[in-house]
This record gives structure tokens, C-alpha cells and sequence, in this order.
């Protein structure tokens, strides 16, 4: 028992924070830096894409890395990374030197986020796990959606530099404090790296990301994404023929964990899906004010951060299965609010939020406690680092899907999708709502994971 727990949390979430923060926080600044370097937006759009990228490259890797070498040596050395590449982007004279700068900043971000939630589940007893997993939720939400909201009050007081210099001295706080708090577990003995693997899921990932990207050329889009697929489907046939990939067998045949994770890719798919089109509808149909907009959106953390605390609590003392349904449930009720009501409603789209956000709160820290808790004692980084990337890709498929759906609704001249492809697609998540539902139905109470089942997984409990 780890008398400190609550305090390495804190250390344990200010990485999460600032790792999440920085995917979004800089986006006020393009315009600025594009005028800066003399650049297209095409081109500075990547200081955004190259951190995605190399987050979502890297996350197995590190993952696997961290339960060989010692989860606290990499979480540790993510914060002084992540601050040195802070410290090289705001002393940038060049584009170049920004994107580079912007790729040390993912690799120490993926160091931090691929060992979070391990670290969670390394200190805190099972009773307590779904509280203290449930905080971090709220803080991996509130850092994704709080980066363009915060990179906005920055850069009024400063310039776009500011915006990186901010995490030097968080980076320097969180090297020491982790280095003097966290536990120095002893970790399995390394049987090697896949590195067939991890570099043809890093290319996977990539190619479904530049995909999701979008752009005027639609063979371009298709040809990504089908690659990326074909990719990936001969990874998962390779993988299937060897052991210690990876993908690992003992992670994806374990019940909980392949539900899980299944379930976290369609919640952040349908999150991403329908935030995006809302963005963009209250701006350029409703003409809200960005501020306006930035205050319509919070709710959707706050009811988030409200719920989750609370869920974590349920959780540890009655079991998962009644938050895991009642998830799934209030999210399909928040997009039936938009398909049934006017979609031109502030009060629909406000309602839509709060519900959707509340889901959110019931559902992932619990999902994420189940994952964890499942997974086996000298796997649980490469189990949490995957969770992350399905989260990341559950996103990245969101976005692809907004954009197939409404990809003109930014257009001066594009239709009103009021009573058409908006309905289309939040009828679509719907569906999407309801396909999480049926697998949580899957889990329900009494059954134990196969992996780990003497510590007992929190599904087994009375929901």
C-alpha cells in the first residue's frame, strides 16, 4: 500500500494535462505563425499534425518499453523531454525547427501518456482505483478540449512563444516530483521487441491519420485509408504467428480488455464526431462569437468532470456494471435530443453537451478502471499505452467521419445540413450508442477476466 498515492496522482495528472493540452493549444497561434514564417496553412498545419503523429506512432512502443525497462524511469524522463522540446519550439527561428521541436514534445507526451494510467493501477488498491481513474478522466478531458481555450488567453498577454515556454517549468516540476515519488517497481525481464510490429502499427496509424485529415483529393483520402487498413490487416495475420508482438494475444483474448477497448473507439469516435459539426454550427450558422462558442462547448467537460468523480465511487464500492450501461444509454438520449428537436436550438445543442458529457463522465473512467484492472501486473503499461491509442484513433475515425458527413458546413456557400446530413450522422452515432450498449451487456456481472482473475475485476462485482 502506497501511503502517498494521492499525491503521486497529482504529479500522474499534470502529465496528462499538459500532454493532453498540447494537441489543441497552439491552433489559436497558426494564423499568427503562419504570418511569422511566410507559410501556407497547409504547411503550418503540421506543428499539429506532427505531435498527433508522433503520439500515436509511438505509443505502443513506449508502452512495451515501460514494463521492461521501469515504468517510473520513462514517466519521469517524459516531463524533461516534453520540456526540452517546449524550450527548442518557443526558441525557434523556423518552421523547420518547430515541427522538429513539436516532434521531441510527442515523444516525451507519449512517455507520460503510455505510462498514466499503469502508473494508477500500480499504486492504488482496486477499491480506490475507479475514483482515482475517474479524476484522471476528467483531466485527459479537460486537457483535449481545453488546448484552444487556453492557447487563446495566452497568446493575448504573449506571443505565440509563450504558449511552449509555459511548459518548461511544469516539465522541470514534474521530472523532479516523479523521480522523488514514484515507486521503483521491478519489472518482468525483457523477451525483446516486436520491431516488425511496432513500425508497421506506427505506419498503420499514420496513414489513417493523414487519411483522416482530410483534403481536396479524395483518391488521396482513399488511398491512405486503404492502405493503413491493408496495413493493418496483414500486422494483425503476422502478429497472430508469433509471440511477444505487439499485439499482444494475452491483451486482446482477455474479455474485459477487448470490450474495453472495442467500447473506448466507439465513445471517442461518436465524442469527436458530433463535437466538430457543433463547433462549426454555431459559428458559421448560428453566428456565435468564438468566446460564445468556447462557453456553449465546456459544458460538455464540465458535466464530465462532475459525473466522473462520482462514477469512479460507484464503481469502487458497487461495481461497474450499472455505469457501463448507463453510459452508452444517456449518450444515445443526448443524440436523439438533436435528431428529434430543431437542430438550429441552442437549447438542443446545449442539452446534447451536457448529456453527452455526463456519458462520458459514467462511462470511461469506469471502462478505463475495468481495462486496467484486467490487465496482467507485468503488462500494464503496454495495456494502458493501447487504451491510449485506441482513444487517439476512436478520435482520428471521428473526425474522418464528420468530414464525410458535413465537410462543407465551414463553407460560405455550403447547404444547411439542418434536416439532413447533421440528422444523418448524429442518428448514425446513435447506432454507434447502441453498439456500445450491447457490449456491455456482455459484461455482465459474474463473469471474471481469464488474465489476472485473482485480483478480481471490478465487472465481477454486484452492478
Amino acid at each position: 500500500m502506497y501511503t502517498n498515492r494521492w499525491r503521486i496522482l497529482h504529479i500522474v495528472n499534470l502529465g496528462t494535462f499538459v500532454s493532453t493540452l498540447d494537441i489543441g493549444i497552439v491552433n489559436v497561434a497558426l494564423p499568427t505563425m503562419a504570418e511569422q514564417f511566410s507559410v501556407s496553412l497547409a504547411q503550418i498545419q503540421w506543428v499539429v499534425t506532427c505531435y498527433l503523429l508522433t503520439m500515436v506512432a509511438l505509443l505502443p512502443l513506449m508502452g512495451k518499453l515501460s514494463d521492461q525497462v521501469g515504468r517510473n524511469k520513462i514517466y519521469s524522463g517524459g516531463f524533461l523531454v516534453f520540456g526540452l522540446g517546449s524550450l527548442v519550439a518557443a526558441l525557434s527561428g523556423s518552421l523547420t525547427w518547430i515541427i522538429i521541436a513539436r516532434c521531441i514534445q510527442g515523444v516525451g507526451a507519449t512517455m507520460i501518456m503510455a505510462n498514466s494510467q499503469a502508473m494508477v493501477r500500480q499504486i492504488f488498491p482496486d477499491n480506490e482505483r475507479g475514483k482515482a481513474l475517474g479524476l484522471n478522466a476528467v483531466i485527459i478531458s479537460v486537457g483535449t478540449l481545453a488546448g484552444p481555450a487556453v492557447g487563446g488567453i495566452l497568446m493575448v498577454y504573449t506571443g505565440w512563444e509563450g504558449l511552449f515556454l509555459i511548459n518548461v517549468p511544469l516539465g522541470i516540476l514534474g521530472l523532479v516530483a516523479g523521480l522523488r515519488m514514484f515507486p521503483n517497481i521491478k519489472q518482468a525481464a525483457s523477451k525483446g521487441l516486436d520491431v516488425i510490429g511496432i513500425v508497421a502499427l506506427a505506419a498503420a496509424t499514420v496513414l489513417l491519420v493523414l487519411a483522416a485529415e482530410g483534403g481536396v483529393d479524395v483518391r488521396q483520402v482513399w488511398l491512405l485509408t486503404g492502405s493503413g487498413v491493408a496495413l493493418l490487416a496483414g500486422l494483425i495475420y503476422y502478429e497472430t504467428r508469433i509471440s511477444n508482438g505487439i499485439l499482444d494475444k494475452e491483451l486482446f483474448t482477455n474479455r474485459t480488455i477487448a470490450i474495453g477497448n472495442t467500447s473506448a473507439f466507439f465513445f471517442h469516435l461518436v465524442q469527436m464526431a458530433t463535437l466538430i459539426p457543433i463547433t462549426f454550427y454555431l459559428q458559421y450558422k448560428l453566428g456565435y462569437e468564438p468566446w460564445l462558442t468556447g462557453l456553449m462547448l465546456s459544458l460538455q467537460p464540465l458535466f464530465m468532470g462532475i459525473v466522473a468523480p462520482i462514477s469512479g465511487w460507484y464503481r469502487d464500492r458497487f461495481g461497474a456494471f450499472a455505469l457501463l450501461v448507463a453510459g452508452p444509454v444517456i449518450g444515445a438520449a443526448s443524440l436523439v435530443v438533436v435528431v428529434v428537436l430543431p437542430i438550429g436550438s441552442a437549447v438542443a445543442i446545449a442539452v446534447h453537451l451536457a448529456l453527452f458529457g455526463a456519458a462520458m463522465g459514467f462511462f470511461q473512467a469506469t471502462n478505463n478502471a475495468e481495462i486496467m484492472s484486467a490487465a496482467p501486473e507485468h503488462k500494464i503499461s503496454h495495456t494502458g499505452s493501447m487504451l491510449a491509442l485506441i482513444r487517439y484513433l476512436g478520435m482520428i475515425a471521428g473526425i474522418g467521419l464528420a468530414a464525410a458527413f458535413v465537410g462543407n458546413l465551414g463553407g460560405a456557400d455550403g447547404p444547411t445540413p439542418a434536416d439532413s446530413q447533421l440528422r444523418y450522422l448524429f442518428l448514425l452515432c446513435f447506432v454507434f450508442c447502441l453498439v456500445i450498449l450491447g457490449a456491455s451487456m456482455l459484461r455482465r456481472p459474474g463473469k471474471v477476466s481469464p488474465v489476472n482473475s485473482s485480483k478480481g475485476s471490478a465487472a465481477g462485482r454486484k452492478g
